[in-house]
């Protein structure tokens, strides 16, 4: 360092030797780039269970995530079959011409036998009195009586034929409002299950993007602090050097050596100029210690 002569003013320059000494002391520490570069949060853990349950829903497999960002790495073999699928597969199941069939009354049988026995009995019960009749207009045995028993088993035959096509066709109608409603019940499960596990995959997701947000500004936060950490030293040193600058300039009588001179006109600037040049290269030269440590957004 320069050594005290007798001029005026010489009692600055230990001042001056002060502070180009801690400030070089400061520029000598090194500097953790990683501690003040901006970072983004790991995904939340709420996040990977949305991005799951809508890997599952879509018929995908387990989903791997990264252990330090939190993001999908891979999707794990499934199924292959989505959730809503089954219930549309029921559906296209109960729709065709023979769809009915599957819904038809199991006791739909029982009725038409027990019907066809009853009507038995009804034409075996009127024979006897087709006889009676015939016995008494002295017709019995003849063509007349012959012609009557096939005009009584004709009438027979066409209302017994009538009445079990009015019950089939009963059980048939019952049969295809049964499917047609089974169809639309499994089509609104399919609509309901949907919408209810979307409304839970939501919630998830906005659970999670609030938690990674948080996460996010503590990093923020963490960053913006060791920014301060570094810029602080070097903010005071620069304030005392505004101090005694101008007082040393603008000293009247013999000129004064300076001895902050020895960086430069300004030992504050020349030095962040030389030391941020080591991290901008040739980028145009930020303004302030912020921009040279990346402090600035």
């Amino acid at each position: 360092m320069a050594v005290a002569t007798d001029y005026t003013g010489a009692f600055l320059e230990p001042a001056g030797e002060r502070i180009t000494d801690l400030l070089m002391a400061e520029l000598n520490q090194p500097v953790d780039i990683k501690a003040i570069t901006p970072q983004v949060a790991a995904v939340s853990p709420l996040t990977q269970q949305a991005m799951q349950r809508t890997a599952t829903q879509a018929g995908l497999g387990t989903l791997g995530f990264d252990p330090t960002t939190g993001e999908v790495t891979g999707v794990g073999t499934g199924t292959g079959i989505a959730a809503y699928e089954p219930f549309t597969q029921a559906a296209t199941q109960a729709l065709g011409p023979s769809g009915y069939k599957a819904y038809m009354s199991p006791y739909q049988q029982e009725v038409l036998q027990a019907t066809q026995q009853l009507l038995g009995e009804q034409r075996a019960a009127g024979r006897p009195q087709l006889a009676a009749t015939a016995i008494q207009s002295g017709a019995y045995g003849g063509g007349r009586a012959g012609v009557a028993q096939a005009e009584y088993e004709r009438q027979r035959d066409i209302s017994d034929a009538a009445l079990m096509a009015q019950l089939r066709q009963t059980g048939f109608q019952e049969a295809q409002r049964a499917a047609t409603q089974d169809i639309a019940n499994q089509l609104n499960v399919a609509q309901r299950q949907q919408q209810l596990e979307s409304g839970i995959t939501k919630q998830l997701g906005a659970t999670g993007a609030g938690a990674q947000q948080y996460s996010q500004a503590l990093l923020e936060a963490q960053r913006q602090g060791n920014v301060l950490g570094l810029e602080y030293p070097l903010a005071r040193l620069g304030t005392a050097q505004n101090i005694f600058s101008p007082l040393i300039a603008g000293y009247p009588g013999a000129p004064i050596p300076n001895p902050l001179a020895q960086l430069g006109t300004d030992p504050i600037q020349s030095a962040i100029s030389a030391f941020g040049g080591l991290y901008r290269g040739n980028q145009p030269a930020a303004s302030g210690i912020a921009s040279l440590f990346g402090g600035g957004r």
